[in-house]
């Protein structure tokens, strides 16, 4: 559901803004349409203020939503730049009212169950991690801002200052409710009386950003609502980390889905009833975009369901685990590999899961461990990602040359984009054709000596009877009456059987 709104939303409601580090970003007509919003909301909330206050919380919301959108970009460049790292590339990227969607094309001809968990569960966790990098990177913009701030104010302002040092105004910006706080204003006053109004627009932004990098660090990471990433984490966890069933993990992921999207609609539902109560109308509906994204939620969490109770969890992307490329079956002699050509999920998963230490094995070359990943990811355009070790040839992966054919592009709900995509009929073509040579390998397999005989030597004469037909030519009839030896037979149809026997 996300995956084809937001694919949507991408092609036929965003305009281009750019290309960024070799990913194209677009932007929904949605963000201006919602950022209007808070305009108006400004200009009724401060209609009787003076004009200098109302320029101000202009300036406020518009450095806001530019810092959203930073950070939300670099959240999504996360994604992306790992997917770069383990052999994949990057669609683009598209910015919209609920955050970000990063549509990424992941690398062809890996069927191991394993790989496939690590990639994805790497995948996921890649976006939020970047909070750890953009917070403390913001903390030294808070500590010139603090420097800033205290040379431009009198020693009057000092003493009413709650922060001795930056430090403490670190830790205090760490509060997610930091930014709607009572102390929040009050310092903005102060600055604002003390060093006036841009200093006072620079410290607000500056701790606003941190606030906002833990806020969607926690949304991401410990709110398990599809599709958030803190979902996947705890999917892609338990089938990696805990060898778990996708089908249960399918309904681990439906069990906790439902009731934060009830508790998701009914916070909006009382937003919006209060703000219209209080003749804030347009507050309430913003209120209501939660609510909307709640119902998102729900009507994937029944699209689930429904690949669950069908058995077909392996067309979502989140479970492509459920259906392994091969089966194992006994057929009299041992095991044999054959392809499996099912439309449904396999009853036992090929996998038990991976292990703690193998997540990271991306992440280590042959002379020790290395963060030339980790910072490909964070920062794509300072060090760029090369393709993982799995993904080099004759490096232990099945990934193709970055040069090879990829796969159609998917979003994080599994839907395909338009991209160079094999054609159904040949997969199923190129299945039956390795199906038919396992059967033949299994039949030679069956075969008795006899019959190999006689397609080697014809009918069913063996060596010894192309030897007494040799003897009957001409110059040869002396030898053929001489007696053969005791125990050797001479000739006949039985020369394929007589030399099983031996």
């Amino acid at each position: 559901m996300f995956g084809a709104q937001g694919q949507a939303q991408s092609r036929d409601y965003a305009f281009r803004i750019g290309t960024i580090c070799r990913a194209e970003v677009r932007m929904s007509y949605f963000v201006l349409f919602f950022f209007m919003i808070q305009v108006v909301q400004i200009g009724q909330a401060y209609q009787s203020a003076k004009l200098e206050v109302i320029g101000l919380q202009l300036l406020f919301a518009v450095g806001n939503e530019f810092i959203l959108m930073a950070t939300v970009l670099c959240h999504e460049f996360g994604h992306g730049n790992m997917s770069r790292y383990l052999g994949g590339q990057i669609d683009h990227i598209l910015l919209w009212v609920f955050g970000g969607i990063c549509f990424s094309v992941r690398p062809q001809g890996n069927f191991d169950n394993v790989k496939l968990l690590r990639n994805d569960l790497l995948i996921v966790a890649a976006g939020p991690a970047t909070h750890f990098l953009q917070a403390p990177l913001w903390g030294l913009v808070l500590w010139f801002a603090f420097w800033a701030v205290s040379a431009a104010s009198s020693h009057e302002f000092s003493a009413y200052f709650p922060y001795d040092n930056a430090w403490q105004a670190f830790l205090a910006s760490l509060n997610p409710l930091y930014g709607s706080s009572i102390g929040q204003n009050a310092v903005l006053s102060l600055t604002y009386h003390s060093a006036g109004i841009w200093l006072c627009l620079f410290w607000g932004l500056v701790c606003s950003a941190i606030s906002l990098n833990v806020s969607l660090f926690l949304f991401n990471v410990f709110f398990p609502m599809y599709p958030a990433d803190g979902a996947k984490l705890l999917v892609t966890g338990l089938m990696f980390c805990c060898g778990l069933p996708p089908r249960r993990a399918a309904m681990v992921l439906i069990c906790t889905t439902v009731p934060c999207a009830l508790l998701m609609i009914g916070y909006a539902v009382y937003t919006f009833v209060a703000g219209v109560s209080h003749g804030a109308g347009i507050s309430g509906m913003m209120g209501s975009l939660m609510g909307f994204m709640a119902v998102m939620g729900l009507l994937e969490a029944y699209k689930i369901y429904q690949l669950r109770k069908n058995r077909q969890l392996h067309t979502h992307s989140l479970f492509q685990t459920a259906r392994s490329w091969n089966r194992r079956e006994h057929d009299g002699f041992g095991y044999v590999n054959r392809m499996n050509q099912g439309d449904f999920d396999d009853d036992m998963p090929l996998t038990g899961g991976g292990t703690c230490g193998s997540l990271f094995r991306s992440f280590r070359p042959e002379g020790g461990w290395s963060c030339a990943g980790c910072l490909g990811c964070l920062l794509p355009c300072l060090f760029r990602p090369g393709a993982a070790r799995d993904a080099r040839p004759g490096g232990g992966g099945n990934y193709p040359e970055a040069s090879g054919p990829l796969e159609a592009p998917f979003t994080s709900s599994g839907v395909p984009l338009a991209g160079p995509a094999p054609n159904a009929d040949e997969v199923r073509n190129q299945r039956l054709n390795f199906l038919g040579q396992m059967d033949r390998r299994a039949a030679d397999r069956q075969r008795t000596v006899r019959s190999y005989m006689d397609q080697q030597y014809g009918g069913g004469a063996g060596p010894r009877a192309s030897a007494a037909a040799a003897a009957t030519a001409p110059g040869a009839q002396d030898s053929a009456q001489r007696p053969t030896a005791p125990g050797v037979a001479s000739s006949g149809g039985d020369g394929g059987g007589g030399g099983g026997e031996v």
